[in-house]
């Protein structure tokens, strides 16, 4: 087995989730700074370090001697370098043994959809659920990749004169994202204070509106951008705009956009509640797997299970 220090909070962390080509967004310092502004924990970074390079790494967030998410963390991803198979399994074994021997329950770590290979920490006894995203590859995205349904509103769209923009104001869109959240009687998953705040992201944001010729909002989508990829994030509608499919024209926009500027994949950020499913599949994305990673002490399991 490859000897690994587990280092937290690596001071080259940024440097080398930046020359990744598909990391996550979730995992840069930036996000997790952002994250800890707005909710309770404390969120860092663990790297998987031999010879002074880091190997593989993940993005935490803990509360007392537990690993869990805050709300707005979609993921606490896993990622890595170019390694081995080999390696690759000792990496991870020796960070399922760290985060055993210095956490009593962790939920839960997820592997982004380019990390498929999850051997070691079950060989460390962590358990593990399969969840899907959906993903884009943008290098050959147009509009016959989308399905013809799909095609038909965001023509309606169009001959409706709904303009994409950019924007930073997010003032008059969590209203609209609010009132997304009312209709499905749902509590929504981000927090005021975290929402106003995600301009704060600089260059690792976009925030695009969807617009009237008159210029009322009826639509709108944050995406996170990191390496070659990009992420959907958080978005809303207003009835209006889901009657004149804003949606679907403002999420092709985006797509064509972000090919152009040379980005090659675009990740959905989950497909496991079906409704969402048939949205984001509807863009030729194809359904990939990622695995959420969990531990449990014997005696929480045994709990569980009465």
């Amino acid at each position: 087995m490859a000897k690994f220090e587990i280092v937290e909070n690596h001071p080259k962390w940024d440097q080398f989730v930046e020359k990744l080509e598909c990391p996550s967004p979730f995992a840069n310092s930036s996000f997790l700074k952002l994250v800890d502004t707005c909710y309770d924990g404390q969120s860092f970074t663990l790297s998987v370090v031999s010879s002074g390079n880091i190997f593989m790494g993940a993005a935490l967030r803990k509360v007392g001697r537990h690993i869990r998410p805050a709300p707005p963390m979609t993921y606490m991803p896993l990622i890595y370098d170019k390694l081995s198979h080999r390696t690759l399994l000792d990496a991870q074994i020796a960070l399922g043994e760290y985060l055993k021997k210095n956490f009593s329950v962790i939920h839960y770590i997820s592997a982004t959809s380019f990390f498929q290979d999850v051997r070691g920490f079950q060989r460390e006894g962590f358990g593990m659920q399969v969840l899907y995203t959906a993903l884009s590859d943008l290098k050959d995205f147009d509009i016959m990749k989308v399905e013809q349904k799909q095609r038909n509103i965001i023509y309606k769209a169009q001959r409706e004169n709904i303009a994409v923009e950019e924007t930073r104001d997010m003032e008059p869109l969590w209203d609209i994202y609010i009132s997304t959240f009312d209709r499905k009687s749902i509590e929504p998953p981000y927090s005021k204070d975290f929402f106003m705040a995600l301009p704060e992201l600089g260059e690792k944001i976009r925030i695009y509106t969807a617009k009237k010729d008159d210029g009322r909002l009826v639509g709108f989508a944050a995406i996170l951008l990191q390496g070659k990829c990009a992420y959907y994030y958080v978005s809303g509608n207003t009835h209006e705009g889901l009657s004149l499919g804003a949606s679907p024209l403002l999420m092709f926009t985006i797509l064509e956009k972000l090919k152009k500027e040379g980005y090659s994949y675009f990740d959905w950020c989950a497909i496991n509640l079906p409704r969402l499913a048939n949205f984001k599949l509807s863009f030729g994305s194809k359904a990939v797997p990622y695995f959420a990673l969990y531990y449990e002490p014997k005696w929480l399991r045994m709990l569980k299970a009465r």
